[in-house]
């Protein structure tokens, strides 16, 4: 269940009057990244336009780069523009024909559409508007709420970070969901997330706020969709998602991964993951979504906030060096992820 704040306002009684708008404080950058999604694109669509209509069309930006689908995503995304500039929302809709090309490094290819997808901060910039955060969505199927309640949940835990857990079905041996993003998330110990919903973190005190259902601090996550603390992305620091730096040796970790550790060397070390929101990437799996979700009374806001720890000296990392592989290819090796200590203030 999530918070009360994403109910629509009712009228009052025998009122003629339009329903009041609750103002929003901030300016929200949408990003996504699409490729051969047709099936999945029209809920996107549809959901997206409800979460504008209540954060309010002044208040958000939207980007998204798609390249190479052969589906019918173009025709729909060119569609989408079409809706959102008759709504007055500003909007970059970029559709390339380019394809992946062949023998490419899969985090140097997968950081440079990502950066396709957030360059229209820069513009923005220049003509003077900010943004206080940024909404990076991969192609996952969410609900309006969905995205609310990580809205809300960075605001409320003053978070760097903050996101879902996304999740994949076994449907063949019959074992329901498990958590999908084991790659990037990365608990307080430093050690990966397990793919079991119901038991997945080493570190004892966030598993204790996991049973609560409760939001949990974290050195790393993505898990499909990231609230980001955008001042990291503007000057002087002005992060954009890469590849590791082969020349320090670094572990070649996933560029979500990276981005993580970068935001911890630059000090914004709030990374939170809320366990509540979960994220299918397929509309059949949305049903299997009943047997997980849980009907607990809304905790007091008092009971979900987090008391930051210090983050662990080190992490897992498992690297992918070779091109044109998508999993992991090297042995897991321990590696630090700052220069600069990792207490978190």
């Amino acid at each position: 269940m999530f918070h009360h704040e994403y109910k629509p306002l009712a009228p009052k009684p025998n009122s003629t009057e339009p329903v009041p708008v609750q103002p929003v404080k901030h300016k929200y950058f949408f990003a996504m990244n699409l490729y051969n999604n047709q099936e999945i694109i029209p809920h996107i669509i549809q959901e997206l336009l409800r979460l504008f209509e209540y954060l309010g069309p002044q208040n958000i930006y939207f980007s998204l780069y798609e390249n190479g689908s052969v589906d019918s995503s173009k025709p729909i995304l060119g569609m989408f523009k079409i809706i959102l500039d008759k709504l007055g929302i500003r909007n970059t809709i970029v559709l390339d024909e380019e394809e992946k090309p062949r023998n490419i490094h899969r985090i140097e290819y997968l950081a440079k559409v990502r950066n396709e997808a957030i360059k229209p901060l820069e513009t923005e910039n220049s003509d003077g508007r900010i943004y206080d955060k940024i909404v990076f969505m991969n192609d996952v199927v969410f609900c309006r709420n969905d995205i609310l309640e990580l809205l809300y949940q960075s605001e409320h835990q003053k978070s760097d970070m903050t996101c879902p857990l996304d999740f994949d079905v076994d449907l063949e041996n019959k074992k329901g969901i498990f958590f999908r993003d084991v790659w990037v998330a990365r608990d307080l110990s430093g050690y990966l997330f397990y793919k079991h919903l119901q038991n997945i973190v080493l570190h004892q005190e966030s598993m204790e706020r996991v049973k609560r259902n409760l939001p949990f601090q974290v050195q790393c996550c993505w898990n499909g969709a990231v609230v980001l603390n955008a001042k990291p992305f503007y000057e002087p620091t002005k992060l954009r998602f890469r590849r590791s730096k082969i020349e320090y040796n670094e572990c070649s970790a996933s560029e979500c991964s990276l981005m993580c550790n970068d935001f911890w060397q630059n000090g914004f070390r709030r990374i939170v993951t809320v366990p509540r929101v979960l994220l299918p990437y397929e509309l059949e799996h949305f049903k299997l979504l009943d047997n997980h979700y849980r009907l607990d009374p809304i905790p007091s806001p008092k009971e979900e906030k987090i008391r930051y720890l210090d983050g662990p000296e080190t992490v897992w990392c498992f690297g992918l060096e070779k091109n044109d592989t998508k999993d992991p290819d090297q042995p897991a090796i321990q590696v630090k992820y700052t220069t600069n200590g990792t207490k978190v203030t």
